[in-house]
């Protein structure tokens, strides 16, 4: 669908912002004057002054793009002919997220110059005609203007066309504010279902798989399969009980998503408005920046130790119940490990299309995710064997977290400041943030800074160098972006 784009008009709407948008044909005026270079050549200047927040494309833009700036000329080829092509005064050139291209555009004013020569020389006026597309943080416009240039100094009139009641409401500026953004995507991407849920399904379970690897939740893989295959008085039933156990668990975090569920029956567009809102958009950043210290060790993110009590002699009772509320232990003496994760997924699920169907389908995938190894290793008991050992490893795991989620906080942030036109984050900015983020990432990995729940290291693994080298090499990437 990318090749239809320009007729969709390529920019998201935001729902929530301050201000009030222009009519449509304020945001661009445009003034024409003449340069005479002799006297049968002349030079026709186009200028556009441009509203602020608003933006022009230029007349060059690769196909897949938005609609360029276009002229035409009435009467080229038969009074006069163009010499040369268009110029045009400087642009700005910045990678564009929604058509995944360079684009080039102006702000604040543009000028157009086209060199013509005189076939008729009684020629006075010429007429024109501009199309153009144009576009602010909420929406974007189609629109013309009618042109007209004097070459003999006098005041030029534009010719007017006789049109039809109807015919002139067709042709007034078409202005489309995109209160649905995903059908601006291609393929499955924009869609609730198929592959688009498989994807964030996926992206959970990944997530998931994360959480396994950090120190709340690791150590009890082992602990709880071997209470199960022997406490259960046969193998049948141990590894139906550690089965059942990985089901509860699963449902348990899928009931999480339940409330979003009733935002969503409320109103379809509940979860985007607030997605999109400025300041919720600063308090992500925050959160983020709240998880990540978590995971660097500087403070522990848990639940009331009541909560884990209760749910842990609830446990005792045996049956049904009691696997449900070791399941439900976990979930809650894990969570300074799987909070920040979770906190992620509810975040990335609410500045996407999907809502409330995306959360469940993310934090499915994260609990499967958990559940599968208890599961697998009741089956097969002697693949513990072949875990690694709890060790420092798995506060590493923490802490590149603790990195991960510090540079998503700055995505919160810049989308605050897109909207706000704060010109905080601008992209050299936020590429900076980025190469800092990513570069003391790849200094721990490689030994050199410690973090409080870092032990001794006495030297480097294999797997530890190898993640070093990829990170340094990502940084590397990035810096040509500056």
């Amino acid at each position: 669908m990318k090749h239809i784009l320009p007729i969709l008009i390529g920019l998201f709407s935001i729902l929530f912002s301050s201000g009030v948008s222009a009519q449509p044909g304020d945001q661009v005026t445009w003034d024409t004057s003449v340069e005479k270079l002799s006297d049968t050549e002349y030079q026709l200047v186009m200028t556009a002054s441009i509203i602020e927040h608003w933006h022009l494309y230029t007349t060059n833009i690769p196909e897949g793009g938005p609609i360029p700036t276009s002229f035409t000329f009435e009467g080229a080829g038969k009074d006069y002919e163009l010499v040369g092509g268009l110029e045009e005064s400087e642009s700005h050139t910045e990678y564009d997220n929604i058509f995944d291209m360079e684009l080039s555009y102006f702000d604040g004013e543009a000028v157009f110059k086209q060199k013509i020569k005189l076939l008729k020389p009684d020629l006075k006026v010429i007429q024109g005609l501009v199309e153009y597309q144009a576009c602010d943080d909420q929406s974007c416009i189609f629109a013309d203007a009618d042109l007209a240039f004097s070459l003999d100094g006098g005041k030029a009139v534009v010719k007017q066309l006789e049109v039809d009641e109807k015919s002139a409401l067709l042709s007034k500026n078409l202005k489309l504010e995109l209160q649905n953004p995903e059908q601006l995507k291609g393929g499955d991407q924009g869609q609730s279902g198929g592959g688009g849920l498989m994807g964030i399904f996926v992206l959970g379970f990944l997530g998931g798989l994360l959480a396994l690897l950090t120190p709340c939740v690791f150590p009890m893989i082992p602990l709880t399969v071997s209470f199960f295959t022997k406490q259960s008085g046969n193998r049948k039933k141990g590894i139906s009980n550690a089965i059942l156990y990985g089901v509860f668990i699963v449902v348990i975090y899928m009931l999480l998503s339940i409330p979003f569920h009733f935002l969503d029956s409320i109103d379809p567009e509940i979860l985007n408005t607030i997605s999109t809102n400025v300041w919720l958009n600063v308090i992500f950043f925050v959160i983020f920046v709240f998880f990540a210290f978590s995971f660097f060790g500087y403070y522990e993110l848990t639940l009331p130790s009541s909560w884990g009590n209760k749910m842990d002699s609830a446990s005792g009772t045996g049956g049904l119940i009691g696997i449900f509320f070791m399941a439900l232990t976990l979930a809650i003496v894990s969570f300074s490990c799987t909070g920040p994760i979770l906190g992620s997924l509810l975040v990335g699920s609410l500045t996407a299309e999907g809502g409330a169907t995306q959360l469940t389908a993310g934090i499915t995938g994260f609990g499967f995710a958990l559940a599968l190894p208890f599961a697998l290793f009741a089956l097969f008991p002697n693949w513990l064997n072949s875990l690694p050992k709890s060790g420092g490893w798995m506060t590493t795991v923490k802490v590149v977290l603790g990195f991960l989620e510090l540079a998503l906080a700055f995505k919160f942030l810049s989308n605050a400041d897109l909207v706000q036109h704060w010109g905080i984050l601008k992209r050299e900015i936020f590429i900076g943030i980025w190469i800092v983020i990513f570069g003391l990432m790849a200094i721990y990995l490689f030994g050199k800074i410690k973090f409080p729940h870092d032990g001794p290291l006495k030297k480097l693994g294999f797997i530890r160098i190898a993640s070093g080298v990829l990170v340094a090499a990502f940084v590397i990437y990035l810096v040509p972006g500056l």
